[in-house]
């Protein structure tokens, strides 16, 4: 098979309606199973710099992407609702001619790819869900535009204030890796990009979502109290689905692949061994 380099591997383009995706590919770039790897807000595919080369070196194709206005990708004035991401991914997995797909999103990229494996268009054989923002929605008016305003100060900075910021903020368990990725993301990041996510989706509760899943799907999320974003109430929801299960990570942040990557990538074999 051919192969695709095994550590920070190329950029590659996708044109699409209105803009340019871009994406990275690790392991066997012509088998039609693959690990499809969505990442968060003012994140970019080197967010799974660790997962990516790991789940490869394992035999398995993966593609990270980017999404609108994040890393190498194009910046459009519009199109940042959730469906229209999801359509994006959709349309990149098609492209590809991928007939079975482990999809993986984080955060953001996580309830965009419950959007995706609840509309169930594509052979998706295993869903994992990391800390998804499935609902943001409600709350002070005053709290969201100060998220919103945080969110949009972190991209779009100069090499030198992004690496400050950055390494004043990095948590436990990251490494130099994840570090590096996340500077190169909060350079590239688009700040327009970042409010029309907001914007244009006005908050959201993709919770009913749960209900729809037709395939095995892990829901790993990190505690509340530590950074986590899903609540009780979307636990519960998620359990009323035998299809789901929930494991939660002791100590673990919002970035549970970064910060408790053993933990995660344990998680992730124990549900789902590396398709090839």
């Amino acid at each position: 098979m051919t192969r695709v380099d095994l550590d920070v591997a190329a950029v590659e383009f996708l044109d699409l309606p209105g803009f340019r995706m871009a994406y990275r590919q690790w392991g066997p770039a012509d088998s039609d199973t693959a690990t499809v790897l969505v990442h968060g807000i003012t994140s970019s595919s080197l967010s799974w710099i660790r997962v990516a080369p790991d789940l490869a070196h394992d035999g398995a194709r993966v593609i990270a992407v980017d999404l609108k206005g994040h890393g190498d990708s194009g910046r459009p004035a519009t199109g940042y609702r959730l469906e229209n991401q999801a359509d994006d991914v959709i349309a990149l997995c098609r492209h590809l001619g991928l007939r079975s797909i482990l999809l993986i999103g984080h955060s953001w990229g996580g309830v965009i790819s419950l959007i995706i494996g609840a509309r169930n268009v594509l052979p998706i054989h295993h869903l994992v869900l990391e800390d998804p923002a499935i609902n943001v929605r409600g709350g002070d008016p005053e709290q969201g535009r100060q998220a919103m305003e945080m969110y949009t100060s972190s991209v779009g900075l100069s090499r030198e204030d992004a690496e400050a910021r950055v390494r004043a903020n990095v948590a436990p368990g990251w490494t130099e890796q994840d570090i590096l990725g996340k500077i190169d993301a909060s350079v590239k990041g688009s700040p327009e990009s970042v409010r029309a996510v907001f914007s244009e989706n006005g908050g959201w509760d993709e919770t009913s979502r749960l209900a729809e899943l037709q395939v095995p799907t892990l829901l790993i999320r990190a505690e509340v109290s530590n950074g986590g974003i899903v609540n009780e109430a979307t636990v519960a929801a998620a359990e009323r689905n035998p299809q789901v299960k929930v494991v939660t990570v002791p100590g673990a942040d919002h970035n549970i692949h970064r910060g408790q990557y053993d933990a995660f990538m344990r998680s992730l074999r124990d549900f789902c061994p590396v398709k090839r």
